[in-house]
């Protein structure tokens, strides 16, 4: 087993960590779809209003890549579709009759069972980090054991706890597309025992648990269609439980953490199931995000948690603001440099909020970028080479190995303000539909 050890990176001290328990949530009479959080996606229905659907059901696609089907979670009658400009289709509500009748589909170890199934679309590519084309092939799949982000999932802890079906998994991988699948471990880790896979040992500093960063440190991507297959441990073990099993897993289990959350926990929630219905909630004002307090987006409650998405941020929002703040020595301020003395602390008395303590700047190069960014790409060149739109120079300075979620701590870091993620993620688009 290799080593990959992350020196550059910081791990978030921050309040409502999720316990190591796992509590089932109550099957909701509704479950939503919402094609609209997809990037570059136009949707074509399968389904109207009233048509009655079963678990596994075909009910939409993108027109961009047509073979690839999306599926109900539950069986029960399409509720409503509620579109939004130009007639794009923003949601798809689904009333769950809670039968769960499964949708008849001949099963076999192949390509075309598991773009039919659905299953297909638990699969993403690097770059752009979108779900790949039916006709590709990866050159490798890698899949991270060990999320750092805040309030990620414990893998170790959650397959101690529910059934596993990853080596079946790890097999349909292996036989359908005949590549390496590559595994970042802990130390002493259980999936050690996995068989077929190639494993480095990856360290817990936040961003080290991210894909993107192990791909750049075990096999970097070159160009635009030089791509790195990905998928997270839950979806792997859903493939494989879809596969001995002959039916979908339509579950998952989510890590919900935060200060606006009263019991932070692991909840096993049917895909599809408004946030509202999954936990009790502080009475505050709260924002709901889905993903990590880094890189994740804010959610209504009334909606569902992402599609890829395996965590829910519940953070309060903070109102208040303090008078002439930056005079004081700031022993409870939040600081990953000198500027507060709660670094000498560790920030053991810190407490974070939703203020930017600031506003926008001019970018400044202090190298605070750098400090958290483990990759052997120049971040403050390649935000500006994004910004003048030189797509020559974003290709020279690494942007095919880039992520949003990847610099996500140098947004947090920036002492302009400056939403580098965001510029990240602007400069994907901007190369995507160039090439």
């Amino acid at each position: 087993m290799k080593l990959v050890k992350i020196k550059k990176g910081h791990n978030l001290k921050i309040s409502g960590i999720p316990k190591s328990e796992i509590l089932n949530v109550s099957e909701s009479n509704y479950v939503t779809f919402h094609p609209s959080r997809f990037k570059s996606f136009k949707t074509k229905l399968l389904v109207k209003e009233s048509e009655y659907v079963k678990v596994g059901t075909p009910i939409f696609f993108d027109k961009n890549n047509s073979e690839v089907m999306f599926v109900s979670t539950v069986s029960g009658s399409v509720k409503e579709i509620i579109y939004g400009d130009r007639r794009s289709v923003v949601s798809i509500v689904i009333e769950n009759d809670k039968k769960y009748e499964s949708f008849p589909l001949k099963i076999n170890k192949s390509k075309e069972t598991l773009l039919n199934s659905g299953l297909w679309s638990l699969i993403r590519q690097k770059p752009f980090s979108k779900i790949p084309d039916s006709k590709s092939i990866p050159k490798s799949f890698f899949i991270s054991s060990v999320p750092t982000e805040p309030f990620a999932v414990d893998n170790n802890f959650l397959f101690k706890n529910i059934d596993n079906h990853l080596q079946k998994g790890v097999d349909i991988l292996k036989e359908i597309f005949n590549c390496d699948v590559n595994m970042g471990v802990s130390d002493k880790s259980e999936f050690l025992k996995l068989k077929n896979i190639n494993f480095y040992k990856i360290n817990s500093l936040h961003p080290a648990g991210n894909v993107g960063v192990q791909i750049h440190h075990i096999d970097p991507i070159k160009n635009s269609d030089d791509t790195r297959w990905y998928l997270s441990m839950q979806d792997l073990n859903r493939i494989g439980y879809y596969f001995e099993k002959n039916k979908h897993f339509n579950y998952k289990y989510y890590s919900l953490g935060g200060n606006g959350v009263l019991n932070a926990s692991y909840y096993k929630t049917l895909i599809g199931t408004p946030i509202k219905e999954i936990a009790d909630f502080s009475n505050k004002d709260i924002r709901f995000i889905s993903g990590d307090v880094l890189s994740g987006c804010e959610v209504l409650q009334e909606n569902s948690i992402d599609y890829f998405d395996e965590v829910l941020s519940v953070i309060v929002v903070s109102k208040t603001r303090e008078f002439l703040g930056w005079l004081k020595p700031g022993i409870d301020k939040y600081s990953l440099t000198k500027t507060f003395l709660s670094k000498i602390i560790s920030n053991n008395k810190s407490k974070l909020n939703t203020h930017l303590n600031g506003s926008v700047r001019t970018i400044i190069p202090m190298g605070n970028w750098e400090s958290v960014l483990p990759m052997n790409i120049y971040p403050e060149y390649l935000v500006k080479s994004i910004l003048c739109k030189d797509i020559d120079m974003m290709e020279k300075l690494g942007i095919y190995e880039s992520s949003p979620e990847d610099f996500a701590l140098c947004s947090f870091i920036c002492q302009s303000k400056v939403e580098v993620s965001k510029i990240i993620q602007d400069g994907l688009d901007l190369i995507e539909k160039e090439i």
